[in-house]
């Protein structure tokens, strides 16, 4: 009788307990924190967002192939230097590149470019037009001549296509030569890629400078709405990752361009920087009809179509194709 009852009253309790669902607690989505870096239009921290921008001369001759750096690059201004050679500048602003390379001589007219981003000029020396231009205008730059340990030279090639650097090591030297490492920068401006279901299906764009050994080539792929890069008809890689460059933007910009010799007679081209004229930007596998613009060293190049609205870019690199009048743009 008394197990009878212990079961019974055991019942009992288990009748008056009220047993309570659990409750769900909804996880609150993560801030974005993040910013739009300025001149990719992509997702980067606030304080990378006001980096200052290094600008770095990178060469295009054949024995510096392949580069290092190139896709960690925001912007990239590619022309002409002297015998047909093709040099670039890279802008380093968003990202850390561990390798940048092989870095070269100034040019006067790569300062118009990087004054107007608000940039660092990164390089090794450079020809004297260059030279006489930082000093006038007190450009901040970083030279290798004087800043030769935040650079170093690789054993792999022979000089003087061996000299290479990092983001790393120029934001030191900028601390050690007293210019400021932020920057309130004036971003450019982005749209939304087009949608996959309208984008064409292939497009291929040749700019020729001149010959073959400095033809770029650019194969659009759809699905990621990029544009792969080739040099000389090879696969346009970096040396570290093997990565291959792929820019969403590619702009050219047809500029007057003649031969000319600096006061100690060095052989230089001579750029219409500070002027107008035509251009072609390749977007979302599409070309469009523009005119660029640049009125003042310390202004912005605005590129226009037709109807003179301002031609907005897709998030991502962009690469500045600085060409000839005459040059041969194949799409």
């Amino acid at each position: 009788m008394v197990a009878i009852g212990l079961i019974a009253y055991n019942y009992y309790l288990l009748g008056n307990i009220h047993f309570k669902a659990p409750k769900l607690v909804l996880k609150e989505k993560p801030k974005e924190t993040r910013v739009t870096a300025p001149y990719t239009g992509l997702l980067v921290s606030a304080d990378m967002a006001k980096r200052k921008p290094l600008a770095v001369v990178i060469e295009n001759h054949p024995d510096a192939r392949p580069q290092s750096g190139y896709p960690k690059a925001d912007l990239v201004y590619e022309t002409l230097a002297e015998g047909g050679i093709t040099r670039t500048l890279a802008i380093f602003q968003s990202q850390e590149a561990g390798e940048i390379g092989p870095v070269r001589s100034a040019r006067y007219y790569f300062i118009d470019w990087l004054t107007e981003l608000g940039a660092v000029f990164v390089h090794v020396g450079g020809n004297i037009d260059a030279l006489d231009d930082i000093a006038a205008k007190k450009i901040p730059d970083i030279n290798q001549f004087y800043f030769g340990g935040y650079f170093w030279r690789s054993t792999d090639r022979y000089s003087p296509h061996n000299v290479y650097t990092t983001t790393a090591k120029l934001c030191a030297a900028l601390n050690r030569a007293g210019i400021p490492t932020t920057a309130e920068l004036v971003p450019l401006k982005f749209k939304k890629d087009l949608a996959a279901k309208d984008r064409p299906s292939a497009q291929n764009v040749t700019v020729e400078f001149s010959g073959p050994l400095f033809t770029a080539t650019y194969a659009y792929d759809p699905k990621t709405n990029i544009y792969l890069r080739s040099i000389s008809g090879l696969p346009h890689k970096d040396k570290v990752t093997g990565e291959q460059i792929h820019p969403k933007n590619i702009v050219v910009q047809y500029e007057s361009m003649t031969p000319g010799i600096t006061r100690l007679g060095q052989q230089k081209m001579n750029i219409a920087t500070i002027s107008r004229g035509k251009a072609i930007v390749f977007q979302d596998g599409k070309a469009i009809s523009a005119f660029w613009e640049k009125t003042g060293r310390n202004d912005r190049t605005k590129l226009t179509n037709g109807l003179g609205q301002e031609i907005q870019f897709n998030p991502g690199q962009t690469w500045f194709e600085i060409v000839p009048q005459t040059a041969a743009v194949k799409y």
